[in-house]
């Protein structure tokens, strides 16, 4: 019996012995494991470090070829794959217990710091007039309207410079009212709206609609208008609203004393709002905010002109169906998104934006809009 004891013990002994060191087996796998995530992170930063240094220094020389551009997108690519192949990874380990979720999180928020660095390099190369990018071949305009099938880009979360608003009563205004495609002079409560930035704007409201709920609609939009960059509310002078769902437009006259948007409200209610990829109030008023404040100074301007041929496309269907007016509007709110959002779209989708508008994208830049709001 004694030595039936004796051999258990010396058995729980070499388990024992055994289980420590596996135990010291897999303390070490996971220290070398965790410790070459590390190596890899901090590589990449330097990288990405050294990445940021030869685009500012092609800004500088403001001289940068297609080659350079070829090799700056070819990096750009291999540091936003090493990011994702590395919090591939680490979800691999930690699902195999292999990671502590707290390293987890530590790990991922480094990647992701490093992400956000790379649309920062982004966004500051484009502001600067350099765009990374990858050519694709487009004989054809690769939308149909920018409006629907562009990203949902603005939210409502987003910075406005909306200030105050002052109800002015009933007085009879000059609308255009799409429903019957004319202009006619309505009564409509009159809401002087003002921004941060000293611009102002009038909301028009039919009569129609009762008194509280113009205000309704004032509260609702106001803030949204002033999600706008400055340049591209600088020549409004009104915003209509009217009954019916009838699509949104933008007219003015040659001097720009008569510069209106009109929305009905169930078109924006129902279509508008209602987007299943979102909704696309703030990128409409985008569009009819350029017909009124941008399309002025570039239609018929041989930087323009120029910048149309060498592109050589249109951004979408509807662009070159009509040149002449809803090409620089349908091109607007892709500029904006390459140039100060590149974290809110693909990099598929900016090469293929840049594809096909690359030279009306630097044509805008050369006219130095005040976009600031986007910064």
């Amino acid at each position: 019996m004694k030595k039936f004891r004796i051999a258990i013990l010396l058995l729980l002994v070499f388990i024992n012995s055994c289980s420590k060191d596996d135990n010291s087996a897999l303390i070490s796998q996971y220290e070398g494991q965790l410790s070459n995530l590390r190596n890899k992170i901090t590589q990449l930063n330097s990288e990405i470090n050294d990445y940021s240094n030869q685009i500012t220094q092609f800004i500088t020389q403001n001289n940068v070829f297609s080659a350079e551009i070829a090799g700056l997108n070819n990096q750009l690519t291999g540091l936003q794959n090493d990011i994702q192949n590395y919090i591939n990874e680490i979800q691999v380990l930690t699902e195999s217990n292999e990671l502590l979720q707290s390293e987890n999180n530590t790990l991922t928020n480094q990647l992701t710091d490093l992400q956000d660095q790379l649309y920062d390099i982004q966004s500051q190369s484009a502001e600067s007039g350099i765009y990374i990018f990858n050519q694709i071949d487009l004989t054809d305009p690769p939308f149909a309207g920018t409006l629907w099938e562009l990203p949902d880009l603005i939210s409502s979360s987003d910075y406005t410079v909306f200030s105050t608003s002052i109800y002015e009563g009933i007085e009879t205004r000059l609308f255009y009212d799409e429903a019957i495609t004319d202009f006619i002079n309505y009564p409509a409560h009159i809401f002087k709206v003002n921004f941060g930035d000293g611009l102002s704007i009038d909301f028009e409201i039919y009569s129609e609609f009762s008194e509280q709920e113009a205000i309704s609609i004032e509260q609702k939009y106001a803030p949204i208008v002033g999600q706008l960059g400055k340049e591209l509310r600088k020549n409004i002078k009104s915003i209509e609203f009217l009954k019916g769902d009838s699509v949104a437009s933008a007219q003015r006259s040659i001097d720009l004393s008569y510069a209106n948007i009109t929305f009905h409200i169930d078109w924006l209610n129902n279509t508008v709002e209602t987007r299943p990829g979102g909704d696309r109030t703030e990128e409409l008023l985008i569009h009819e905010s350029a017909h009124l404040s941008i399309d002025p100074y570039v239609y018929n301007q041989q930087g323009w002109i120029d910048a149309v041929i060498l592109d050589n496309n249109y951004i979408s269907t509807y662009a070159k169906e009509n040149p002449d007016t809803e090409d620089v509007a349908e091109n607007f709110q892709a500029y904006i998104a390459v140039k100060y959002f590149p974290e809110r779209i693909s990099n598929s989708l900016r090469d293929t934006i840049l594809s096909v508008c690359l030279n009306r994208f630097k044509y805008f830049d050369s006219l130095n809009f005040d976009l600031s709001i986007y910064k």
